[in-house]
């Protein structure tokens, strides 16, 4: 930055990557920076730092590369890039393998050596450190940037809940005072963001951005190019803010559209018959933009990984897996290396492309190495109940302070409750996936939803009498005063 030299980002196509790669942007341009990125296609370029992005960059005089969520694995680019000599600092957090990349520096808190944050920031937390330290440097030299680095936490924090981080320690911290922004003081192109997803800005949580923000971000590079969410995320113009959102809101009605058809497509295919059964399928005809979010539905129905693919032009095979409970994608990926060309991955999830011929003894790896981690795998033999609640309990001003716990999420989960005894006395199906349920005890009536109830659907009918487990939460649909419980498990009867 001192001497002026051309620096280039490396980024990445989902939420992570594109967040991390629009706080870098704007950061560092904010100092006079002479900087320039780069987006890979999702179906073209796959995960990565490509060897012809390092060899585009060389060309157009660029002196440092930056990367953001990739990296870890990209063994040829580091070499590539060490060779014709620029400087290439690795941010991170995907799991490493046995040999690191040649680069200048490789930040990564998954590292065994490194320690940092218990190892579980995602690619744009570790951009953000590395903003930190730099800031830093320049204040010790008197040269500290105007630009405040807490203007990017509406983007940490989106990037942290959709990555599924641990909202533990650091990143709890990092994702309460980006929520704080996103009611207060959101950026130009999350504002816009919020304003197409109608989102009411006074109760913005984890979920908002799990169900609301992030899918959105995510359908660009899913249906077109990441490049559009990119520019959304880097813009401080309201007009074109507000068309950016429009359109990967249009991107996200037809992701939805093209995922369900896969998902239908994929079971027919799987035809599954026992619970042994790998859970690994591919199809030329599948849209490279949905086959994770297919793989992660067949983990939840079936509790294991999933692995689902599609097939380039070339023949190969591009896999993406999901994970569940108890088991880690990361370290199944490494255990079947040798059938893979490139793959990266974490505990969730991963990816990779199968070498052309390899498929069958993949999915034979594949179901071993599920079937080892299963009989280590630790899960709990029940849920943990906060407490018992009757229907009079279930007021706004419980929801209210139950609020307070915010924000909760993966690693740190709201508080679960029982409801003892309740009747059913309406169901209505709002979407495939959601169904509104009226509650009573003969007294009290409450409102609760179910979303992707899959087999739980078919306990939940009109007149029967059950207990139910979930989470009392303020309903932002409705409004007012208005609470909602969340339902997340049934028992039959009345105890």
């Amino acid at each position: 930055m001192e001497q002026h030299q051309s620096i280039h980002v490396f980024g990445d196509f989902d939420c992570d990557g594109v967040s991390g790669t629009a706080i870098l942007v704007e950061a560092l341009k904010s100092t006079g920076a002479k900087l320039t990125y780069s987006i890979p296609h999702r179906a073209d370029d796959g995960h990565g730092i490509g060897l012809e992005a390092v060899q585009h960059a060389y060309q157009a005089g660029v002196h440092l590369g930056l990367s953001v969520d990739t990296g870890t694995t990209c063994l040829q680019a580091s070499r590539e890039a060490k060779r014709l000599g620029f400087d290439l600092i690795i941010t991170d957090h995907h799991l490493p393998g046995k040999v690191l990349p040649d680069a200048l520096a490789l930040l990564n808190p998954a590292r065994q050596d490194c320690g940092f944050a218990d190892g579980v920031l995602c690619g744009t937390g570790v951009a953000l450190f590395l903003l930190m330290a730099t800031w830093k440097v320049l204040a010790d030299r008197e040269q500290r940037p105007a630009y405040d680095l807490k203007q990017l936490l509406d983007r940490v924090a989106m990037a942290t809940v959709a990555d599924v981080m641990l909202l533990r320690g650091v990143n709890r911290i990092l994702v309460h005072f980006g929520l704080k922004q996103l009611r207060t003081s959101p950026s130009v192109g999350m504002t816009a963001l919020l304003d197409v997803a109608k989102v009411n800005r006074s109760r913005i949580s984890v979920e908002t951005i799990a169900f609301y923000l992030a899918p959105r971000i995510n359908a660009a590079g899913r249906m077109a190019h990441g490049e559009d969410a990119m520019a959304l995320l880097c813009t401080s113009d309201g007009q074109q803010g507000q068309r950016l959102a429009s359109v990967l809101d249009t991107m996200n009605i037809e992701r939805r559209k093209v995922e369900a058809d896969t998902y239908k497509h994929a079971c027919e295919k799987l035809n599954i018959q026992d619970k042994h059964q790998p859970l690994a399928v591919f199809d030329e005809a599948w849209h490279a933009g949905v086959v994770g979010l297919v793989a992660g539905r067949l983990a939840r129905q079936y509790e294991r990984p999933a692995a689902v693919g599609f097939q380039e032009g070339s023949g190969l095979i591009r896999v993406s897996l999901r994970g569940a409970s108890g088991f880690h994608i990361g370290d199944l990926l490494q255990s079947c290396a040798e059938y893979l060309l490139g793959f990266g991955g974490h505990a969730g999830a991963g990816g990779g492309t199968v070498k052309e011929g390899a498929w069958l003894d993949f999915v034979g790896h594949f179901q071993k190495v599920i079937q080892e981690q299963q009989n280590n795998r630790i899960t709990p033999t029940r849920k943990l109940v906060d407490g018992v609640l009757s229907l009079r309990a279930c007021h706004h001003g419980l929801a209210s302070r139950l609020q307070r716990f915010e924000p909760v999420g993966q690693g740190n989960p709201g508080c679960l409750w029982v409801l003892q005894g309740v009747s059913i006395v309406d169901v209505k199906k709002l979407k495939s996936t959601v169904c509104r349920i009226q509650l009573s005890d003969g007294h009290q009536y409450l409102q609760a939803v179910l979303f992707r109830g899959g087999s739980l659907l078919d306990d939940l009918q009109q007149g029967v009498c059950v207990s139910l487990l979930g989470q009392l939460k303020l309903d932002d649909f409705r409004g007012g005063d208005a609470v909602q419980f969340v339902i997340e498990d049934v028992v039959l009867g009345d105890s």
